[in-house]
């Protein structure tokens, strides 16, 4: 008697030590309003990774940092520029534009955060804010300084969007980027 073999299966990962550092679901602190992000948005893939990103000067940089990171982690450093300068462009428009002036900025609501989620060909990047202001996608002058993060946004993604946050107050504003071929 022979045993079905199937060729696809993959073997599993050795056991890791206890020491050995287990990534988290969260890369960054977790909302105060729930404990878990990747299930109130519905996302709810793996791998999945989320950062509260600080309402500062350095916005963008921890945002390219953290997605450069994430990128490198899940080996698509193909698609790393592209996607570092999607999240940092949606992560100033949210916080330049999407922070709300009603809320305290210690509010777990007032956070701007951003989410990164592999999906089927697509890597889907969210950056969620507390405005429910729609994001619009303007066309900047030639030599104008200011209204150029959208137009990136589209020309470098295959498709982007944003929904409003039924169970909390807010927008999610998303960008999808086809993954390289193997």
């Amino acid at each position: 008697m022979t045993s079905r073999h199937n060729d696809n299966i993959q073997p599993l990962p050795a056991p890791r030590p206890a020491s050995a550092r287990q990534q988290p679901l969260f890369l960054g602190e977790p909302p105060a309003f729930t404990s878990n992000l990747a299930v109130r948005t519905g996302l709810g893939s793996t791998p999945f990774a989320a950062r509260r990103i600080p309402a500062t000067t350095d916005c963008c940089y921890v945002a390219r940092q953290f997605t450069r990171q994430t990128l490198y982690s899940w080996n698509l450093i193909g698609i790393c520029d592209d996607t570092v300068q999607v999240a940092s462009e949606l992560v100033a428009n949210a916080v330049r534009h999407g922070r709300s002036r009603t809320l305290r900025q210690d509010n777990p609501q007032a956070a701007v955060w951003l989410a990164l989620a592999l999906r089927p060909h697509t890597l889907l990047c969210v950056v969620r804010d507390p405005s429910r202001r729609r994001p619009l996608l303007v066309f900047p002058a030639l030599m104008a300084e200011d209204n150029r993060g959208l137009p990136i946004v589209n020309a470098l993604s295959n498709t982007w969007g944003w929904t409003a946050d039924t169970r909390a107050r807010g927008k999610s504003v998303w960008a999808r980027l086809s993954l390289p071929d193997d």
